[in-house]
């Protein structure tokens, strides 16, 4: 059961509120922090800390959408900054550990790594393969050179099959 707030629910207008989402894209701007930003436009605003952060999530939506480059091409520039930062500037550890994880999180690396041995796990015995049809027994084979090559982080051979 929620309990009632000690404010009343208070609207704010169409104008603030696009005073408001310009305010937190000047501030995002800046590389403000979101606490930094929710404690000023709350206190300013007279909203609640949620509230603020539903305005940060809705900017940095729009400012993704005002991009003019295309995405993958903004993600690539960011990767070649870090990869340029690390390559020529005296970086203290800490700074190159941090640029490592960025550039990890825009590869998609930073995913947890599966078990290995879940991952192989096929329930396949010798009296499976035996009982499989041709047609089936190629199957599994697809997938478990599939998996194999994924957890490798190696490509599939694509193998040409000739016509019978």
């Amino acid at each position: 059961m929620t309990t009632p707030s000690s404010q009343p629910r208070t609207r704010i207008s169409r104008e603030q509120r696009h005073q408001l989402l310009q305010a937190i894209k000047t501030l995002l701007g800046l590389h403000k922090h979101p606490s930094d930003i929710k404690r000023v436009i709350s206190k300013e605003y007279q909203l609640s800390p949620r509230s603020v952060e539903r305005y940060i999530t809705r900017a940095r939506r729009e400012m993704v959408e005002s991009l003019t480059i295309p995405f993958e091409e903004l993600r690539a520039q960011s990767f070649q900054y870090y990869l340029y930062k690390l390559n020529n500037a005296n970086l203290s550890e800490r700074e190159q550990i941090r640029c490592r994880e960025r550039m990890d999180k825009l590869l998609g690396l930073d995913c947890p790594s599966q078990n290995k041995r879940k991952r192989w796990t096929h329930n396949l015995t010798p009296e499976k393969i035996r009982n499989m049809s041709d047609e089936e027994l190629d199957a599994t084979r697809e997938v478990i050179l599939k998996d194999y090559y994924r957890g490798t982080g190696q490509s599939y051979p694509k193998c040409e099959t000739s016509p019978t």
